[in-house]
């Protein structure tokens, strides 16, 4: 029969060794993936906040264009002839240097049917909207518009 020697201080140290060298390799991976994790969500946060700006900034500049769609409207039913046919026009619609509007007037049949292209502009953000509209009345000044679109760009 053979007798078990107890543990020798050298076989335990070697356990111990072992045993702690797989604790901080698990510390170490476990924290490498919860680093991971939390360096994409913030950058997935980062990614939704510039989609919101940008979102936000493309609704300002197309109420720009929109508010210079209405303006032009205004200066038709005054003049029913207002830059009609002329090279694209520019005019500042807001007291604010970042915001512009440019528009082209086109008659589409020599008579009285009308196409505006307005562009409105906040910053470095643009939208398009095209406008056909017919003019009637006495003076021309009544505007009916058949068709309002953004146009992609």
């Amino acid at each position: 029969m053979s007798k078990k020697l107890p543990p020798t201080t050298h076989n335990l140290r070697s356990c111990n060794l072992q045993a702690g060298f797989a604790a901080l390799l698990a510390v170490i991976i476990i924290g490498a993936a919860a680093l991971i994790i939390a360096l994409n969500s913030s950058l997935l946060g980062l990614g939704e906040l510039d989609l919101g700006y940008t979102s936000q900034k493309g609704s300002e500049a197309f109420s720009v264009a929109d508010g210079c769609a209405e303006e032009l409207m205004r200066r038709i039913r005054i003049n029913n002839s207002y830059q009609l046919n002329a090279a694209s026009t520019t005019f500042d619609l807001f007291n604010d240097t970042t915001a512009s509007c440019e528009f082209r007037i086109t008659d589409m049949d020599g008579v009285n049917t009308r196409r505006f292209i307005v562009r409105g502009t906040r910053g470095i953000y643009t939208k398009l909207i095209r406008i056909n509209a017919t003019l009637a009345g006495a003076q021309l000044n009544e505007i009916t518009i058949t068709r309002w679109e953004e146009v992609p760009r």
